[in-house]
């Protein structure tokens, strides 16, 4: 008896707001499998690469330039935001689309979370920076934000292997496609911060925030950058020559 013939590899897309880990996860996921292009009659950046789920499936993903919106407002955008709706020529709408958000910043990267979900593509959520996130006193319940999406929500660090296991054992299991009307940018950006009430948890303030609040404070803040200033001057210049002095009566004796 024959065995089945392997099922073609899964088209998966990655999408994310600019400097959201979506990177890093793509290099986590392809390592050295991967190559670098343009897309036909555009100087966008195009990147490919390939990996195998846990059950053996092969992964062609892609990791797309960043964007804001699914209402482009660049070339870089206006590429993503074909490709994900199926309007680029000789390249089908992706199969899966896994929106990397960071955990950090969830109010910014929620809205296009919903944007996202709202297109009707089989979405798979990654919550990057999870690991930076709980440093700085939040936590984010992925199983709550999932319940509330309707879609897979999958914690990762993309610098390290944690999240990596359990999204691509994701990615084997059929993902389903929500299937929403159309909202305008106020109600997703209304529904954004009504799910962060939900599902994240905001800590204390650490000592970083202590610290950022002085120096980044519009009149503290230059007067601390000028104080550090004047003290390496002066320790390159005034208090450096005794020593400077000491060295040449040494080398003079």
């Amino acid at each position: 008896m024959s065995s089945a013939p392997p099922l073609p590899p899964l088209r998966v897309a990655l999408a994310g707001n600019p400097n959201c880990g979506k990177t890093a996860l793509f290099n986590l996921l392809t390592g050295s499998r991967q190559k670098v292009a343009n897309y036909a009659g555009v100087t966008v950046e195009r990147k490919e690469g390939t990996f195998r789920t846990a059950s053996g499936r092969a992964v062609r993903v892609l990791d797309l330039p960043g964007l804001y919106s699914l209402e482009p407002q660049s070339p870089d955008e206006q590429v993503t935001a074909d490709l994900l709706c199926g309007r680029l020529p000789d390249e089908p709408a992706p199969e899966v689309v896994v929106g990397v958000l960071d955990s950090t910043d969830l109010r910014r990267h929620l809205r296009l979370a919903l944007a996202l979900r709202r297109s009707g593509l089989p979405l798979v959520l990654a919550l990057n920076m999870t690991d930076l996130a709980r440093n700085r006193g939040a936590r984010v319940d992925a199983a709550g934000l999932a319940a509330l999406l309707g879609v897979p929500v999958v914690e990762t660090t993309a610098v390290a292997r944690h999240g990596a296991l359990e999204l691509l054992s994701q990615l084997d299991r059929p993902v389903a496609v929500p299937v929403l009307g159309p909202e305008t940018d106020e109600a997703l950006l209304a529904a954004a911060h009504r799910m962060l009430g939900e599902a994240v948890e905001v800590g204390g303030v650490t000592a970083s925030d202590r610290i950022d609040r002085v120096v980044l404070h519009p009149v503290l803040g230059p007067v601390l950058l000028a104080l550090t200033l004047f003290l390496v001057f002066q320790a390159v210049f005034a208090w450096a020559e005794p020593l400077m002095g000491a060295s040449r009566l040494r080398w003079l004796g």
